[in-house]
């Protein structure tokens, strides 16, 4: 009896630690190709949003300090790309980043690995589209700032992703607003769940409160 009791009050003080939710330490972890960035409340028995950013240059550091506020607002993690940028093949590279999303990074962080928000602004935000058309089972929507759809994922619309979601964010004097103007209707005949917003300045990234609003209606419309 006493070596029964000495075994249930040693099991008592080690199966609460594996029962019990253990909250992720919030900041950005670092990796060779990327960086992630964690919001505080994070705990590891719940799946949660997974953004991944691109932008023209590979900046990793300016895309957490532009999302990360966003996703402490929203509960969701947020994947910056060091190594996607302008000139490069990027559809190439594409196979290894999801291959590095469901190995590790999929396996590290409590994240939802099959409705990736992928987003980014200019070469970024087309980066974004190539995402989702070369790897539907891995994007669940775009969040595109001034990026167009790429012209020859716009010739393969018999294999083109059915049913996602894009947010529209764009300027009337920016110099890609006809180009995303007919990504609009290209993604509308395939039945994408669409919202456009509109921002003085040109070429540039949204400004906060776009981004936001447009971050919680991708989030909405993905849980419907």
């Amino acid at each position: 009896m006493k070596h029964f009791v000495l075994l249930l009050a040693a099991l008592m003080l080690v199966l609460p630690a594996g029962l019990t939710a253990a909250p992720l330490a919030s900041g950005t972890y670092e990796e060779n190709e990327y960086l992630v960035y964690v919001p505080d409340g994070i705990d590891t028995d719940q799946k949660y949003p997974l953004i991944v950013a691109f932008s023209p240059g590979g900046d990793a550091d300016g895309l957490i300090k532009t999302w990360g506020p966003h996703a402490d607002q929203n509960k969701c993690l947020v994947m910056a790309s060091k190594i996607v940028k302008n000139g490069m093949d990027i559809p190439l590279y594409l196979k290894r980043l999801r291959k590095l999303i469901w190995e590790r990074v999929g396996e590290q962080f409590p994240v939802q690995t099959d409705r990736v928000i992928a987003l980014g602004t200019s070469g970024g935000g087309m980066a974004a589209h190539l995402f989702s058309f070369f790897h539907p089972d891995t994007v669940g929507a775009v969040i595109s700032s001034v990026g167009y759809i790429h012209e020859n994922s716009l010739k393969h619309k018999d294999t083109y992703p059915q049913g996602k979601v894009c947010a529209f964010l764009t300027s009337p004097t920016d110099f890609n607003y006809k180009l995303m103007q007919e990504d609009k209707k290209f993604l509308t005949s395939l039945n994408w769940k669409l919202k456009w917003y509109e921002f003085e300045g040109g070429h540039r990234t949204a400004p906060e409160d776009v981004r936001e609003e447009a971050l919680k209606w991708v989030l909405q419309t993905l849980q419907e």
